[in-house]
């Protein structure tokens, strides 16, 4: 069932660019199992690579625009919607892909903390 609900997830946030609206018990055990993150309300914050916005990168390709937590999810979009876009931060951090791929950038990403840690904390990973 929770590989299924992810599917959903994933099909509604690429549909919509919002999360769907799920039995508060089948979120919980999609948080216990780090597939979602909740906001405090118990509604869905984010289902990595989508987030629900305002938040740090707007991803837009054509006329769709959606949400990510950081430029690694953003990437992350435009992959699993197999599109061209860009990623945008609030500071004016642009990452481009143009067919397919990642456009020349002097951009560095650096990660602080270590990938095995990240569902430590996954709001400020």
């Amino acid at each position: 069932m929770t590989v299924e609900l992810r599917r959903r997830i994933f099909r509604h946030y690429a549909d919509t660019a919002s999360p769907p609206e799920l039995p508060r018990e089948a979120l919980e055990e999609l948080a216990a199992e780090h597939a979602v993150v909740l906001d405090d309300t118990g509604g869905i914050a984010f289902a990595n690579p989508f987030a629900t916005g305002p938040a740090a990168f707007t991803v837009t390709t054509g006329d769709r625009t959606f949400a990510a937590v950081c430029p690694w999810d953003a990437l992350g979009i435009l992959a699993l919607l197999e599109t061209d876009g860009r990623a945008i931060d609030a500071d004016g951090l642009s990452l481009e892909i143009r067919g397919g791929q990642l456009a020349a950038t002097n951009v560095l990403v650096h990660f602080l903390v270590p990938a095995a840690r990240w569902y430590e904390d996954l709001r400020f990973t």
